[in-house]
């Protein structure tokens, strides 16, 4: 009885297991070569997708592929709600798509590619940016900025060492001087390396469509905002971009490069009416924003800005007339000390005809500070 007991919870377990257990074929493809790749490790993941688009990996199961590029096995995955493949190629981590599991569904095909690298990014373009400003106060602004990234070969591209910042570089995104980032969805925030101008991305950018959303904010203590982005020489054309500034009462918005669109209404981060203005091309964007506080004929900025101007002034006439006296009474102290030890040195050494001439001048100099007004 004991024996049959501890069998039949035996083959619950077991049955419990398979349950579970999911039968994956995987094939890992060279894009590049066009082929596939043989006996090569690779990792199968169980993971818990989030609603904000993240994952969160569950546990990890480590195969490769056989001698025909192909895998045919199974896997445990009670602990998550999907599945994706993860192989490095070349440096290079690349993820299959994600596959949802479904209770009616025990059998699963991952194909996934990899791609050779380079480092010339020929290829490589910002197709289209979309930037929506939304003004938080007088002295704040924030911003949601989606860049899309296109690399239109079957290479990898890993980018260059950049010399002057001493870090690999693959992207540089400009940002508005004095920019706050908030949030990052795209690229990796632990291969960013921020500037005071935009920042550096580390991460590698496959071929294909990839997008960068961005979130931050820019303050400003006298209600203008310099909004305005400066690209390198070197990186690649804004193709197509679009500001979209969200309408608010006194606030305004300008241009010099940029093609005002009319209005528009917005329905994503920030939904309301924007004003848009648009633009191709362009490595260069200029665009300042004011707030009501900074149009104000006679705002508190305006007023601390000239009281300090009339204070500076004043104080510099006032002290101008004391500096000069300070510095005539010095002079005159420092030529009376040289008269005498002049005098007492001629008269010891029967010099007097030798040093007349100086001691003229000094005496001269000295008659000439005494007579001037004020010193």
């Amino acid at each position: 009885m004991r024996k049959k007991i501890l069998l039949i919870t035996f083959l619950i377990i077991l049955n419990a297991a398979n349950a579970f257990a999911l039968s994956v074929r995987v094939s890992v493809t060279n894009a590049t070569k066009g082929g596939k790749l043989f006996n090569y490790p690779f990792e199968l993941l169980a993971v818990e997708p989030d609603k904000y688009g993240g994952i969160r990996v569950l546990k990890t199961y480590e195969f490769r592929t056989d001698l025909s590029g192909i895998f045919q096995g199974e896997m445990d995955a009670s602990a998550g709600k999907a599945i994706m493949g993860k192989i490095n190629y070349r440096g290079v981590l690349y993820y299959s798509p994600l596959l949802h599991i479904k209770k009616e569904q025990d059998y699963y095909t991952l194909d996934f590619n990899v791609y050779e690298i380079t480092d010339k990014a020929d290829s490589v373009e910002i197709s289209g940016r979309s930037i929506t400003i939304a003004p938080y106060d007088d002295k704040t602004v924030i911003v949601y900025d989606s860049i899309i990234v296109e690399n239109n070969s079957m290479f990898t591209y890993v980018g260059k060492y950049n010399e002057k910042l001493k870090t690999n570089q693959t992207l540089f995104i400009p940002l508005p001087a004095g920019y706050s980032l908030m949030k990052v969805q795209g690229i990796d925030q632990r291969e960013i390396h921020p500037l005071s101008g935009g920042m550096v991305s580390q991460s590698e950018i496959l071929p294909g469509e990839s997008s960068i959303f961005l979130k931050y904010f820019v303050k400003s203590d006298i209600g203008v905002f310099d909004l305005s982005l400066y690209g390198e020489d070197n990186s690649p054309p804004v193709k197509s971009i679009s500001l979209f500034f969200q309408n608010k009462e006194k606030w305004k918005a300008e241009s010099s490069d940029l093609q005002h669109r009319g209005e528009r209404e917005f329905k994503g981060s920030a939904p309301g009416i924007f004003n848009v203005w648009e633009g191709r091309e362009l490595r260069r964007i200029n665009f300042i924003v004011s707030a009501p506080s900074h149009q104000a004929f006679f705002n508190l900025w305006q007023a601390s800005v000239l009281i300090a101007l009339v204070m500076s002034v004043s104080g510099l006439f006032i002290m101008k007339g004391r500096i000069y006296r300070w510095n005539m009474r010095r002079e005159k102290t420092r030529l009376e000390r040289i008269l005498t030890r002049l005098k007492v040195e001629a008269d010891a050494e029967d010099l007097r005809g030798y040093y007349k001439s100086f001691l003229k001048v000094l005496e001269d100099r000295s008659r000439e500070i005494e007579d001037r007004p004020g010193s």
